[in-house]
């Protein structure tokens, strides 16, 4: 196995999961405000990814090229929404779309912004875009997310479709 410095692999139980719910009602998110972020410069996109995903062990933008990172980010299946509340970016979701489902690749608050109520908000402003187009919505998450992240989404509407344990990248 290739290793790469700072980084370890430990074994990692991971939760595929489908939106099986209905998409929500618009009217539910009016306290938040949901913005796309068109081709985001990749240095910013990574202080954003980090500060959201640094507490979780995200790796997966980190460990890619710049180049590779400025490929996903231009790409037209790629799709990053800032999730903001009282006008100040709380968190954000990025969706994967292919020909016939949308995958949620990232979704997190800004760790200020953890327990204030608003996680539910951000998986529903998540769903309610992945799903505008009607096609499959999917997940996953894993034990190293928050400890209430797989409830979470089984309350917003997801159901396990499988359950893996592989072998994942996380900061030493």
């Amino acid at each position: 196995m290739t290793s790469i410095p700072g980084y370890k692999q430990i074994p990692v139980k991971t939760w595929f999961l489908i939106f099986e719910g209905i998409l929500p009602d618009s009217s539910e998110l009016q306290s938040v405000q949901l913005e796309l972020w068109k081709n985001p410069d990749a240095g910013e996109y990574l202080e954003l990814y980090r500060e959201v995903g640094n507490i979780w062990g995200w790796t997966g933008r980190l460990l890619k090229s710049r180049e590779d990172l400025v490929e996903i980010l231009n790409s037209e299946s790629n799709e990053v929404w800032l999730f903001k509340f009282e006008s100040q970016i709380a968190g954000f979701f990025e969706l994967v779309r292919t020909s016939n489902e949308t995958e949620i690749v990232y979704l997190g608050l800004k760790p200020e912004w953890i327990g204030k109520g608003l996680g539910q908000k951000l998986i529903q402003a998540a769903i309610l875009k992945a799903g505008q187009n009607h096609e499959k919505v999917w997940l996953h998450t894993c034990e190293r997310d928050h400890a209430s992240a797989l409830a979470a989404y089984q309350k917003a509407g997801f159901k396990i479709e499988k359950e893996t344990v592989s072998l994942e990248y996380y900061p030493e």
